[in-house]
């Protein structure tokens, strides 16, 4: 697990933040933010939005004017991970919400050996959570809680399970999610 803040450039952070942002960007609902199932004990206000940039399973990047922007970035996030290739990218925002909810615990990619990344396109108040366990269990404990800041990287083995929370004081949770191999 490692965290590295002002990761790119002042520039470059700002150009992302500002596309990502923007009346302008394309972006898909997802009823589940997570993409896990519904469970009974969870909140049903899990919604968010998502945009994918590459997937090695579905052909490479995809044409939007989001992943010809960060394909650049996601190279860069490869070699400081120092991972081989981009299995898979994409753009997630959760939205505000009247309370803070836990999204349910996940691995991005079951089964499949990975380095899981996450950057932080803006400040928010909605955690990432990453947690000891690398098995679907019923309480988890926390290995790290961070905090949702513009420019901030964060990378760790992807078989461990996180989650993250949506914002309550901040409009939106964007973040860049990657993973590699």
């Amino acid at each position: 697990m490692r965290v590295i803040d002002n990761f790119l450039t002042p520039s470059y952070a700002n150009l992302i933040e500002s596309q990502l942002q923007s009346d302008g960007q394309e972006w898909y609902f997802k009823p589940r933010s997570s993409g896990q199932p519904y469970q009974q004990n969870q909140s049903p206000v899990e919604h968010g939005f998502s945009l994918l940039l590459f997937s090695e399973v579905e052909g490479g990047w995809t044409n939007t004017y989001a992943s010809m922007m960060l394909k650049p970035f996601l190279l860069q996030v490869q070699d400081t991970v120092g991972a081989q290739r981009l299995l898979r990218a994409r753009i997630d925002m959760t939205v505000a919400n009247t309370s803070r909810v836990l999204h349910p615990a996940h691995v991005d990619l079951a089964g499949v050996k990975n380095i899981t990344a996450i950057y932080y396109v803006s400040d928010s108040d909605g955690y990432t959570m990453v947690y000891n366990e690398k098995r679907l269990c019923d309480e988890y404990t926390v290995q790290k809680k961070i905090a949702p800041r513009k420019n901030r990287l964060c990378f760790f083995d992807g078989d461990y399970y996180h989650t993250g929370h949506s914002p309550v004081q901040h409009p939106n949770r964007i973040l860049i999610n990657a993973n590699f191999i």
